[in-house]
């Protein structure tokens, strides 16, 4: 990183002499994010100064000015969050996997996740108004899967003249990316429309059959209906249609050699929400709403050149929901939010058995109370009911105290929870290549049973008679933080966090197969933590530059493991010696594929004379165990079970001109690249242009993004 630096130092230098020589920019920018409106950390808007959650904000000019396609690109500049790459690009937040993380689109869940990831590569970015990221459980408001927070993506509402954009982005690997976009409102209707259209050939990391991203075309389709019935009745219709076609090929080891196989996937997503909303004035509000969604994925595996059928698999899931919410300001220092809701979530697949609908009806309830413009506190709670575990509730607790203009303090904790997903419960599989065996819970002894009808079953390793269907896991989260603006251009702030997470879920081994292979179940027995802290400081220097930096501090830790490690009864194999020896507690690294060390440094230029920006952003990860096991006991402890730290460079230009915008850029200028993490491309140079126009309104021009 420091060879890197003395490169990058040089640059940031020349645009502060450029800038020097220009007109000075006001400093806007501590008072903007002051007065956002946020809706996600309380499912009401409040200004962000007034939310006593830890809350982060991406606007939709900080999406354009990175030149990001896709979700995943924007995330990964954030900290706390990490891109993984695992069954699709999936996110870790304060150390919690994807399977912790709700993703929502204009407040709605997006499904369809592959072994608890849901593909961010999915969700085109052209269409974002903002994101808002909030850290910590939010089971209290949004049940299971926010155990570990929420990343709501909120679209463009619909102007009040008419709008349109085209913009065009060329990357590397043939990689293209097409979006348009209308609309128009007046006093009573108003409609939006937004289309995308990316393909890209994909990338090799490695010298290998299988790309490590593969190539593909996708579309998305975003239309949007508002309609005034009355002064104090809308209602509006949400849709949203995705279709992705992927293209990849395999080697598998079958008798005579390797054989080639192509892998042909087709993803489809669909969203239609009708949201009804009463509003008789200032202080109450009701709105009623259906989401339905369908997610569906069909994968054909053949041989090459033959073209005969491998494999064949497919997935289908559906998902509807119903909710009503009622909100009541009694007075400036009182609101209340009181909701109910239902749940019908069916799956279909290949690998699951029948009995495939989960059935779930839920409560909410929350209360802010303000008494002065320095305090405010929040208190919630949920309580779910579902038909295949049992009820659970939901608390939470937060409260926040500006001390002054410059100084400000906020806490939080809460319950979350996590339900069993369908792969837990239903799965049926059986690999047709390495010959082992995974059965959710609900269908393990009629699998066992049949697998020793057919003579498969060596041993047992218990009775599968005796397996119990799997609790949900829960956890108990803590968040402190503190900000401190010493001055009008100077932001400070520093949040703690620690995530106590209980029955955990995973596999392990019921029964040995004759084939030597296992069969493996799933089961409640792990407690794992995730504690640490993120520093967040941020400078707006004079003449339009603004420095930020980030840092994060992760342990995240197996709570039995640590135990029986200080107990002195966990051991590991000296490959020098061949004696077993006990393991040291600064040698255990803790969960898999977590980051200890993180963070980025950015330097953003904005030109009000000129009407350019310039960003240069670097993003850091520190070393992370990859899986390997070089000492024979399962767990992160050897120094050769790490995979190597390293730094991402970006940068970033744009130039606008009255309708027209110029945009270049350069992610990972330095070719950055890891074996076990194949997102890095190497260096991947892009340029884009966007055409605006707006009808009956007067044009803007100035500083942009």
């Amino acid at each position: 990183m420091l060879k890197q630096l003395y490169y990058i130092v040089p640059a940031m230098l020349c645009c502060y002499l450029n800038a020097s020589a220009q007109q000075a920019v006001p400093d806007t920018a501590s008072r903007e994010s002051l007065d956002e409106v946020v809706v996600t950390a309380t499912r009401t808007p409040r200004s962000i100064k007034n939310v006593p959650v830890p809350v982060t904000v991406i606007g939709q000019d900080k999406i354009e000015r990175i030149g990001a396609l896709r979700l995943n690109e924007v995330l990964t500049e954030q900290v706390g969050l990490q891109i993984i790459s695992n069954h699709g690009t999936g996110l870790q937040l304060q150390g919690l996997s994807s399977d912790y993380i709700l993703i929502l689109i204009d407040g709605e869940p997006v499904i369809g996740r592959t072994a608890g990831t849901l593909d961010l590569t999915r969700l085109a970015v052209g269409n974002i108004q903002r994101i808002e990221i909030v850290k910590g459980p939010s089971s209290s408001l949004y049940g299971s899967e926010a155990m570990g927070g929420v990343i709501n993506i909120i679209t463009k509402k619909m102007p009040a003249a008419y709008t349109g954009q085209l913009r065009a982005r060329i990357r590397r690997y043939n990689t293209v990316d097409v979006t348009a976009e209308a609309s128009k409102q007046n006093d009573r209707w108003g409609w939006y429309l937004f289309a995308n259209r990316l393909s890209t050939n994909g990338y090799y990391t490695t010298d290998s059959i299988s790309k490590a991203m593969p190539a593909y075309t996708a579309w998305t389709i975003n239309p949007k209906l508002q309609f005034k019935i009355s002064r104090s009745v809308e209602l509006t219709l949400n849709t949203r249609f995705y279709i992705e076609e992927q293209k990849n090929n395999q080697g598998v080891q079958e008798t005579g050699g390797l054989h080639l196989l192509k892998e042909r996937t087709r993803n489809t997503d669909v969203n239609i929400s009708p949201v009804l909303t009463y509003k008789p004035d200032d202080r109450n509000r009701l709105q009623v709403r259906n989401y339905l969604t369908a997610y569906q994925t069909k994968t054909t595996i053949d041989y090459q050149p033959e073209n005969t059928l491998y494999d064949e698999s497919f997935f289908r899931q559906l998902f509807n929901r119903t909710e009503a919410q009622y909100d009541r300001s009694f007075s400036d220092a009182h609101t209340s939010t009181l909701g109910i809701g239902n749940i019908i979530e069916t799956v279909e697949a290949t690998r699951y058995d029948d009995g495939n609908k989960l059935t779930q009806q839920y409560i909410f309830g929350q209360h802010q109370w303000m008494p002065s413009k320095q305090f405010n506190m929040v208190a919630g709670f949920r309580y779910d009911r579902h038909n295949q575990y049992s009820d659970r509730l939901s608390p939470k607790l937060a409260l926040r105290w500006n001390i002054n203009r410059r100084l400000w303090v906020q806490a939080s904790a809460g319950g979350g929870y996590k339900a069993p997903d369908f792969r837990q419960l239903l799965l049926n599989f059986t690999n047709p290549v390495a010959g082992y065996s995974v059965f959710g819970t609900s269908v393990v002894a009629a699998g066992i049973a049949r697998l020793q009808a057919d003579g498969q079953i060596s041993s047992l390793y218990m009775d599968a008679a005796t397996i119990q269907n799997i609790k949900a896991e829960s956890s108990v989260a803590f968040n402190a933080s503190v900000a401190y603006n010493p001055f009008t251009r100077l932001n400070v702030q520093l949040n703690l966090f620690r995530n106590n997470i209980n029955d955990l879920i995973d596999t392990r081994p019921i029964a040995l197969k004759t084939n030597g292979q296992n069969v493996f179940s799933y089961f409640n027995y792990n407690k794992v933590f995730t504690q640490g802290l993120e520093f967040q400081t941020s400078y707006s220097l004079p003449f339009g530059l603004q420095l930020s930096a980030a840092y994060q501090y992760l342990d995240a830790k197996d709570v039995t493991v640590w135990d029986n490690i200080k107990a002195g009864k966990v051991y590991y194999r000296d490959a020098a010696t061949n004696v077993d020896k006990k393991v040291k507690r600064q040698d255990y690294g803790g969960l898999y594929n977590r980051s200890k060390h993180s963070g980025n440094i950015k330097l953003m230029y904005d030109n009000a004379r000129f009407h350019y920006n310039i960003s240069v952003r670097g993003i850091y990860r520190g070393r992370f165990g990859y899986g390997g096991d070089v000492n024979s006991n399962a767990l992160l402890d050897d120094p050769a079970e790490y995979a190597d730290g390293y730094t991402v460079w970006n940068v970033s230009a744009q130039q606008f001109f009255n309708k027209l915008t110029i945009e270049a850029g350069m992610n990972n200028l330095f070719k950055a690249t890891n074996t076990y993490d194949p997102l890095l491309a190497g260096r991947q140079w892009y340029i884009g242009a966007a055409l605006r126009f707006v009808k009956n309104t007067r044009q803007q021009t100035g500083k942009q993004g």
